[in-house]
């Protein structure tokens, strides 16, 4: 029978075919990222890792049990090695679909002995633009296998972690290697969410400063918020997601581990108060800069109105002069063209004093 494979891609034209059940995956993500994957495995006495290649035979036979053994997978576009390591530890069609899928749905999915995390990490590139990547870990046992799309450093820190054995992290079974995993995940997103928070505290200083140009004040307005709302659309779910795991009976099984797991769920928690924290200030700065446009439009609408003013008595006494008529003693003075000066300079200057008097500006 043939297998049936969908475009799970959301940005192309079968984007809504991205939640259907298929046989088999392919991924069609931003990144074209060529699939590794590295085998870390450790214990108390001795660290391990190697690269492995793509046409291995068995990854289950390369599990040592006195060890925690994690797999770290970096790019998505071997489907087919990528199925075969999840089928190959009892893994469903759905983790596939899971893990195959980038922009899913934040979550956190357990049954039995196996426990998988979904999630998007958000963080500013070197041009300081926003992006997402799409992250999955799944943990059975002493396995855990994680998977990204990018090639980047966001895991160095836990393999140093790991070599200097912080928090004594391998004293400790594969929870604590999700639990660094997760946090160094949720890092970069912290770091994101508070870049957010000094740009709007530097388009706020802009905004109070009359003297200083806004030109390009609500263009970073939006920029703001656009970011502000992905951060906002991976964390809230996740953080839901951890608060049901944490009180559920899947806490049980990590008891020893619970207080390092609350950390991690304060952590999103301090995310999602942060952009919520932000996200009130851009509606306060959009009305501000709205109102300051305003204002703006109001004085120049201001300063032509007194221009105008000043000139309606002179434009009078023009158009009554330019008149034909033949009489009119003003014509043949001798110092006519003077005193038309005079009248008009004289009646400018009561003018703009009369306002000034009043306080019309």
């Amino acid at each position: 029978m043939e297998k049936t494979v969908i475009d799970f891609s959301p940005f192309g034209k079968d984007a809504a075919a991205a939640h259907l059940f298929s046989d088999s995956y392919t991924y069609y993500g931003h990144y074209k990222t060529d699939t590794t994957i590295r085998l870390t495995q450790y214990n108390e006495d001795m660290i391990v890792n190697s690269t492995l290649p793509g046409d291995v035979v068995s990854f289950r036979n390369l599990i040592r049990e006195d060890c925690v053994n994690w797999f770290h997978v970096t790019g998505l576009a071997d489907s087919e090695t990528i199925t075969r390591l999840l089928t190959d530890f009892d893994c469903l069609v759905v983790d596939v679909k899971a893990v195959m899928t980038p922009c899913h749905a934040a979550k956190i999915d357990w049954y039995k002995d196996r426990l998988l995390i979904v999630m998007e990490s958000c963080y500013f590139t070197k041009a300081h633009t926003i992006t997402s990547e799409h992250i999955c870990i799944l943990a059975k046992g002493n396995v855990v296998i994680s998977f990204k799309e990018k090639n980047d450093v966001k895991y160095d820190s836990i393999l140093y972690a790991i070599r200097k054995n912080t928090m004594h992290i391998r004293s400790y079974k594969s929870g604590m290697l999700v639990a660094f995993l997760m946090n160094a995940i949720i890092s970069v997103t912290i770091g994101s969410a508070m870049l957010v928070e000094e740009m709007l505290e530097e388009i706020d200083d802009i905004l109070l400063n009359p003297n200083h140009n806004r030109l390009d004040v609500g263009k970073r307005i939006q920029e703001c918020r656009h970011v502000n709302l992905i951060i906002q659309k991976n964390t809230i779910p996740l953080r839901t997601e951890f608060n049901r795991v944490m009180n559920s009976e899947m806490a049980r099984k990590y008891e020893d581990l619970i207080p390092i797991f609350r950390e991690v769920y304060n952590e999103l928690d301090f995310i999602v108060l942060t952009s919520q924290n932000c996200k009130e200030l851009l509606s306060s700065m959009r009305d501000l800069y709205m109102a300051s446009n305003d204002l703006k439009t109001n004085g120049i609408m201001k300063r032509l109105t007194i221009v105008s003013t000043l000139f309606i008595p002179i434009t009078f006494l023009v158009g009554l002069w330019g008149m034909n008529f033949a009489v009119m003693p003003e014509v043949n003075w001798k110092y006519g063209y003077i005193f038309a000066w005079v009248v008009l300079l004289v009646t400018g200057f009561a003018t703009w004093r009369y306002m000034k008097r009043n306080k019309w500006f």
